[in-house]
């Protein structure tokens, strides 16, 4: 058979009735698949079954509420299923799960290895919405920053039309805060109190950026992807009618979206044409010896935008990852202001016994020099890191890849995909994953 690729198929029988947080188990699975990016997922309703209770339910017009079976059907590449079958099994509480091996001969005239790469805007978004108002103080937004993932709040109207970004880098300059957000969320909660109670009296909308990219929800993430990629933007709010937000775009929900298909010839970033890790990676990566004093971590961590340093023993040999905010986190109350002051590069004197093996993560997760594109994306994401050491077979150090440079790649290899016309199987068939 000719012009086929390998792909799993699973399927969920559940109860119509089965629910789970007010929401049908089988619709809790088909928005999962959804928003982790799946190839897609198809709902059958039964007209009767039994399962492991052995009654035999039947569709009456007497009883509308008969545990008829459901059954998702979910057909993609074998690497996702690995990755998103413990969420399925999570949301399908009783029900019985089934895989099996499939030919997938046709997906859109595209081939399994390609699967995710039609997907717009809307597809990959998260609509779990953090804003803030333009009227709110500044401190408000800070507060709604603490502890999160992200750097950014869209700011939006009373009825949620689009006014604005405000990211962290306003809150500092404009907003008169004293310490960047992720050294906030590492201080103990007195320190910080003192810092927010110290914020001038200023609104949201006075310190905001108010000339924002925005993305319309049918938009490709080809497209996206290389607006994000062009602009060094790390998300982008999602607009509707009228210019309401209905969505935020980040360059992690893009790498999810694309990490297990990603093309091996996939070329971008610093390094056209890169392949592997080791042809993508930055080679200048900031490094310290685990025994480096306090004052060497912290010129390391402030040395580059990523604020962050690759810790090293004394053959080079990779023992952990430290942030500003392990440094924080690892000093005590005398030093902390002399620390932020530094970190922040505003001349402020790093003093303490804490060196960098105190403060870094020693569960840092590394690839080797030969890991493909798509693997090392797919460890970014696992592992919720914005950087990722690159070392050789004895875990030497070779240099660093971060999200920036895997969007480049990606932006690259999505604009391929999408200028890539199907040809006939019968020349093409060398070509057919």
């Amino acid at each position: 058979m000719k012009g086929y690729a390998r792909g799993i198929r699973v399927q969920v029988f559940l109860s119509q009735t089965d629910h789970q947080r007010h929401a049908a188990n089988y619709m809790r699975i088909v928005e999962y698949l959804r928003k982790e990016g799946a190839a897609g997922a198809t709902v059958i309703r039964g007209f009767a079954g039994f399962g492991a209770s052995s009654r035999v339910s039947t569709a009456t017009l007497v009883d509308i509420e008969q545990h008829l079976p459901a059954i998702v059907i979910w057909v993609d590449a074998p690497e996702r299923v690995e990755r998103l079958l413990p969420g399925v099994r999570e949301r399908a509480g009783t029900g019985l799960i089934v895989i099996d091996e499939v030919e997938i001969v046709a997906y859109g005239g595209r081939g399994v290895d390609q699967l995710r790469f039609d997907l717009s805007v809307e597809d990959v978004m998260r609509t779990e919405l953090v804003s803030v108002r333009d009227d709110a103080p500044v401190r408000e937004a800070v507060e709604l920053l603490i502890g999160q993932e992200f750097r950014a709040l869209p700011v939006v109207d009373a009825a949620r039309r689009l006014r604005g970004i405000v990211a962290n880098s306003d809150l500092v300059s404009k907003g008169g805060l004293a310490a960047r957000l992720e050294l906030l969320s590492a201080m103990p909660a007195e320190a910080r109190e003192g810092i927010l109670a110290a914020l001038p009296d200023r609104t949201v909308g006075e310190v905001m950026h108010k000339e924002v990219t925005v993305l319309q929800r049918r938009d490709t993430l080809e497209a996206a992807t290389k607006r994000m990629a062009e602009l060094r933007l790390k998300r982008l709010p999602v607009v509707e009618e009228e210019g309401r937000l209905c969505g935020i775009l980040s360059r992690a929900d893009i790498l999810r979206a694309v990490a297990e298909s990603f093309p091996r010839d996939a070329a971008g970033g610093p390094n056209p044409g890169a392949r592997t890790a080791g042809e993508l990676m930055r080679a200048d990566a900031p490094s310290v010896l685990a025994s480096a004093p306090l004052a060497e971590v912290v010129t390391a961590v402030a040395s580059t935008r990523l604020n962050r340093a690759v810790v090293v023993d004394a053959d080079r040999r990779v023992v952990g990852v430290v942030t500003d905010a392990d440094v924080l986190r690892s000093v005590g109350s005398s030093a902390r202001a002399g620390v932020v002051g530094a970190l922040m590069r505003l001349g402020g004197s790093a003093k303490g016994a804490t060196t960098a093996s105190d403060a870094m993560h020693a569960d840092a997760p590394v690839v080797t020099a030969d890991t493909t594109l798509a693997e090392a994306a797919q460890a970014m994401v696992a592992h919720r890191r914005k950087i990722l050491p690159v070392v050789d077979a004895d875990r030497r150090l070779l240099g660093v890849i971060d999200r920036a440079d895997l969007l480049h790649a990606a932006s690259d290899a999505l604009a391929a995909m999408a200028q890539a016309e199907p040809e006939d199987d019968e020349d093409n068939e060398d070509n057919q994953p």
